[in-house]
């Protein structure tokens, strides 16, 4: 039966809980991340924050693309195209209709209802204007990094020998740990990671536990060839998948 540690937004993390989503019915729905879409929202501007008229007009050439089934150049002047991500159900103990799913909108994270059949897919070409200075490319490029990190973690872990990484508590006063991977064992599929903090070590499988690529891990994600990392100081922060829970009410 799988069992999941979850933390809730806006409390705080020592507040988290286990939960079984196939046998505990406290909630009707269990949504897991999915990915990135372009999804029609509330124009931004009139909240205050900084519109994508640089994404509309600007930094694409393509006139024909279009997103919502309506072209950028009909886009309503009350929307606007807005990178959101998306989910699709662990559980479901009631009908889930398609035009009524939830999106967490990149930078902000307002979380609307929206029909699924209109979202369009975050494309490649979509990710080069990551590389400029639109409001929401700094959140979309930490949300790729933790995509890749976990990839790399999940499919080939024995590259990481000599990386750093965070490692999420699941028991404990702290939420995170920093350590330095130092094996990795084929049979079990664990890692072996030193506890920058007390010098220990522990055996951690990454299907399991979150773990974060910190430091030069990073580079792994871009192709490049480092060698092993220090251990040295770092504040533990990081950024867990998202889920949506919905309780009956």
């Amino acid at each position: 039966m799988t069992t999941v540690l979850v933390e809730y937004d806006d409390v705080e993390w020592h507040r988290r809980e286990w939960l079984s989503p196939h046998r505990d019915t406290a909630f009707t729905y269990f949504l897991i991340e999915k990915g990135v879409f372009w999804a029609e929202r509330p124009d931004p501007r009139q909240n205050g924050l900084t519109a994508i008229d640089q994404y509309n007009h600007n930094n694409h050439t393509n006139n024909n693309h279009r997103i919502n089934g309506k072209s950028k150049g009909s886009t309503s002047a009350n929307t606007v195209p807005w990178p959101a991500i998306g989910f699709y159900p662990l559980v479901a103990r009631e009908d889930l209709h398609e035009d009524m799913m939830p999106v967490e909108f990149i930078n902000d994270k307002k979380l609307e209802f929206v029909d699924y059949t209109k979202l369009k897919p975050f494309t490649q070409q979509d990710w080069e204007l990551t590389k400029g200075s639109l409001p929401w490319a700094n959140a979309i490029r930490r949300w790729a990094e933790m995509q890749d990190g976990q990839r790399i973690l999940l499919t080939t872990p024995s590259v990481l020998v000599g990386f750093r990484v965070e490692v999420y508590r699941a028991e404990g006063t702290t939420q995170w740990y920093t350590a330095v991977i130092v094996g990795y064992n084929e049979s079990t599929k664990d890692l072996t990671v030193t506890d920058d903090t007390v010098l220990e070590e522990h055996n951690e499988d990454p299907r399991l536990v979150q773990m974060r690529l910190i430091g030069d891990g990073e580079s792994i994600m871009r192709g490049e060839v480092v060698g092993m990392t220090p251990r040295r100081s770092r504040s533990s922060t990081g950024l867990m998948t998202h889920a949506i829970v919905v309780k009956i009410c």
